[in-house]
């Protein structure tokens, strides 16, 4: 049983609790930290916000935790996001995944795209955030929020988020806390328009984090797709497209998911109408389309 764990912060990613645990610990090793926590030195997949062996390290919480599994899974780590577009049982096979030892399967079972937009380069911030998390709590934290694909500006101050100096793929090798010598930031910065668009579409995304309900499979949902497309008048490619662009702009789009621009009507449509046949699910590009069916 563990000596101590820290109480987690509202939206504090899990891996900034690690993060937070190996600071504390006087742990000089990664290594050291892993078995601490979880009784293994393997890898787990910090960089996608779905961590795996979270019994592990609650069965040895300190005596009086309040920390629970359900706990950590909706409030700390990205399972509400990819539990969109599963099935019942999909979602209940990926919560198990996370609760047990295997890992290697995680990003498959939850069906992400191999693009840039899931595996962002750096962790992001929020200037704003990091300056009052420093005020009320003495230390700063990642935010999970901050790190949802999709979510460009913070929710609560509606500023760009900015990338730290930290590598995501550095989180698999170290525990490296948010502070304020690593979130110097890259001053991003957008008109009011976008920024605009960035703030009501990460709302959007927020909010279906937050629904629980039920998903009868992507086979449904093709059909469901060509049927509204068609009542719109929006089944070819281009008029689609057109579409998207009016609904949102051509710059808020390239912030959010720069990978589907170059061919945006041929990419939208194939993610929709060929979503039954696809390996993964582009969450991103659903939610996009929703809002203007």
């Amino acid at each position: 049983m563990l000596s101590f764990f820290p109480i987690p912060y509202p939206d504090e990613l899990f891996y900034s609790l690690l993060c937070r645990y190996h600071l504390r610990s006087g742990n000089r090793s990664f290594r050291q930290t892993q078995f601490d926590l979880f009784n293994t030195a393997g890898n787990k997949q910090y960089y996608l916000g779905l961590p795996n062996n979270l019994a592990t390290l609650v069965h040895q919480l300190p005596f009086g935790s309040n920390l629970t599994l359900t706990q950590l899974l909706l409030e700390h780590t990205l399972f509400p996001y990819y539990r969109t577009f599963l099935t019942n049982r999909e979602v209940k096979r990926l919560q198990e995944l996370m609760e047990g030892k295997e890992s290697k399967s995680i990003a498959q079972v939850a069906k992400i795209p191999k693009l840039k937009l899931y595996y962002p380069e750096y962790l992001r911030f929020c200037p704003q955030c990091l300056a009052e998390d420093l005020q009320q709590y003495g230390e700063t934290f990642w935010h999970r929020n901050h790190q949802v694909s999709g979510i460009r500006v913070c929710l609560t101050h509606g500023v760009g988020l900015e990338n730290s100096q930290v590598l995501v793929s550095e989180m698999g090798k170290g525990f490296i806390a948010a502070d304020e010598d690593n979130c110097v930031g890259d001053g991003v910065s957008y008109d009011e328009a976008v920024l605009q668009g960035l703030w009501e579409f990460g709302k959007v995304i927020e909010g279906e984090m937050r629904e629980k309900r039920g998903f009868k499979g992507l086979e449904g949902l093709r059909d469901e797709y060509k049927q509204d497309l068609m009542g719109l008048g929006l089944l070819e490619e281009e008029r689609l497209a057109e579409a998207m662009l009016k609904r949102y702009g051509e710059g808020v789009l390239r912030v959010i998911h720069p990978d589907m621009m170059d061919n945006l009507g041929e990419y939208v449509s194939g993610c929709l109408l060929g979503c039954d046949l696809l390996q993964e699910v582009d969450r991103v590009v659903h939610w996009l389309v929703e809002e203007i069916l």
